[in-house]
């Protein structure tokens, strides 16, 4: 389904005349799609047979579903974990500046370039990419010296020509075909980020070897009182580029950081340092994870599941085994009309019937390395003792469906969970309608 939202059904819109065009010169298929297509319910009759849609990170792109990596075009599903793997491996299109005069490495990782309307740096700008590490779908190399692009657009701050930025916004756009290149990522380890279930997903070699609980950005008011649309985490496919190691954010510290954008990052949830006993406390921001809540960055759960997995864990294996720049992290758009499923019935849960106040998703935990839990089944959870349960924060337990179901109704086909977003959008619209 496409977005029902007025805002980005003008932008759909806009992009769709301007596709139309390449494609009449390109020979390029472009799917047919009126304004008031848009800004309707375009499958709703449809879906009432056809069952729920398969949602890809190219949801809403006026292109052929068949062009592009697979990134763009594998349903957004963890559970087919072979089809994410495969996804995982394919090589990632980049941008690469080479080397750029007064500015060392960590400097280049941070500098965006423009996405433009037209194969012309005098055209309007449309998007931004960042250097290095932003993967790309490349949609047709012209002759001319200039490829077609999509992403999710990187801006972070308001930029002069463009009024307000696209922030994450999918575009399309044209950057000069001799700074694109390609990586092909390492098979040692891979990360894949769920916008909509707030869920970090580890995979090593081939197989998901781990689900840890995390908050990725939420739109919020800063110090001065204005929203910040770039909270929003730009969603898409990247490389993990550059192991920070620490940084500060409203006065927490945020350990094992990672940059895999010009100004996100992926890091431990934060913590605050007491100054009576220098101890951390993860109160103010523990409780969150699992939710949207940061400020861009990835903010990633420090208590080990059973496996001894954390955002510790992550950041070590890379270090260690000098795998930055070739780790691939993805993650996934939460787009309106997608929906959390709910488990199986069956599914197998366990507890401590001795007075445990938690349920858990093995039979050993590190909440309690010591116990073996008691199993009891999903459809269960709802029901007597099981009821008063509280899911635990170190082997991340599926949702209740009360939870799940609150989660849906947010993202409810038809509705619309970026109202503040798109409001903050606006002046980048108008300037595309000028």
């Amino acid at each position: 389904m496409h977005r029902t939202r007025s805002a980005a059904a003008l932008l759909a819109a806009l992009i769709l005349l301007f596709s139309a065009a390449f494609a009449e010169e390109s020979g390029l298929e472009v799917e047919e799609i009126s304004i008031e297509t848009l800004q309707e319910d375009p499958q709703a009759e449809a879906e009432e047979t056809a069952g729920p849609e398969v949602f890809t990170p190219s949801h809403g792109s006026p292109w052929d579903h068949d062009l592009g990596s697979s990134y763009w075009t594998t349903p957004m599903d963890i559970t087919d974990t072979e089809a994410v793997w495969n996804m995982l491996m394919e090589p990632i299109t980049v941008v690469d500046l080479g080397n750029v005069k007064g500015r060392n490495f960590s400097q280049r990782t941070k500098m965006n370039i423009y996405m433009y309307k037209e194969p012309d740096e005098n055209s309007k700008i449309v998007g931004e990419v960042t250097n290095l590490s932003q993967g790309l779908r490349v949609i047709e190399h012209l002759d001319n010296g200039w490829s077609l692009v999509e992403c999710y657009s990187s801006s972070f701050a308001n930029h002069p020509k463009t009024v307000i930025s696209a922030w994450n916004i999918l575009v399309s756009g044209y950057v000069e075909s001799k700074y694109l290149t390609q990586v092909q990522p390492t098979d040692q380890l891979a990360l894949v980020v769920d916008k909509l279930a707030q869920r970090l997903y580890v995979f090593v070699e081939g197989k998901m070897v781990a689900e840890l609980l995390c908050s990725t950005g939420l739109v919020q008011k800063n110090n001065d009182g204005k929203y910040q649309p770039y909270n929003e985490t730009r969603s898409g496919e990247f490389l993990v580029i550059n192991m920070t190691g620490s940084l500060t954010s409203d006065r927490l510290i945020c350990s094992y950081a990672m940059r895999f954008n010009a100004g996100d990052e992926i890091h431990e949830v934060p913590h605050a340092v007491d100054k009576r006993d220098g101890s951390f406390k993860y109160n103010s921001t523990e409780p969150s994870l699992g939710s949207k809540k940061s400020h861009g960055c990835i903010r990633v759960q420090r208590l080990s599941n059973p496996e001894g997995i954390n955002m510790k864990w992550i950041y070590n294996r890379i270090r260690s085994k000098d795998l930055c720049g070739k780790v691939k992290i993805v993650i996934w758009e939460d787009w309106q009309g997608r929906q959390l499923p709910v488990p199986d019935p069956d599914t197998v849960l366990y507890y401590n019937p001795n007075k445990g106040q938690y349920y858990h998703s093995a039979e050993h935990c590190n909440m309690a390395s010591k116990i073996t839990f008691t199993p009891f089944l999903y459809s269960q959870l709802d029901e007597g003792d099981f009821a008063k349960l509280k899911p635990c924060n170190f082997c991340a337990p599926a949702r209740r469906v009360a939870d799940i179901e609150a989660v849906n109704a947010v993202y409810a086909p038809g509705g619309d969970h970026e109202e503040l977003l798109n409001k903050l959008r606006q002046g980048y619209y108008d300037y595309l309608a000028e």
